[in-house]
């Protein structure tokens, strides 16, 4: 009997953006660096970015000014209650060819 969080497996997290508890961070390459992480973010296409390993999306510095309701929820914005990026801050400890050796990694399984 487990305490606290169970995170689950990384077993095929290549293929399962966004990431997060909140799917806050569209690929993998963010969540490898915390501070990059897009304010606001849409995604543009159903194809997979490979180089980041995520999501292909926009990022902006805020929602477009008269976006209704509906097309509002294209994008994620991060400054909304509970949708932070925020923390998962571990990758800064990381040199930018362990990094990229992570992301790798991440690929294969």
């Amino acid at each position: 009997d487990p305490q606290g969080y169970m995170a689950p497996p990384l077993y095929g997290i290549w293929a399962s953006p966004p990431y997060l508890h909140n799917g806050s961070v569209p690929t993998l390459w963010h969540l490898l660096h915390p501070d990059q992480r897009p304010v606001v973010w849409t995604r543009t296409s159903i194809d997979m970015d490979p180089a980041r390993i995520g999501l292909t999306v926009q990022e902006l510095d805020d929602v477009p000014a008269k976006t209704n309701q509906r097309q509002r929820r294209q994008y994620f914005d991060t400054r909304g209650f509970g949708k932070g990026n925020g923390g998962h801050e571990f990758p800064t400890l990381l040199t930018e060819d362990e990094r990229a050796a992570v992301l790798e990694y991440l690929k294969t399984l």
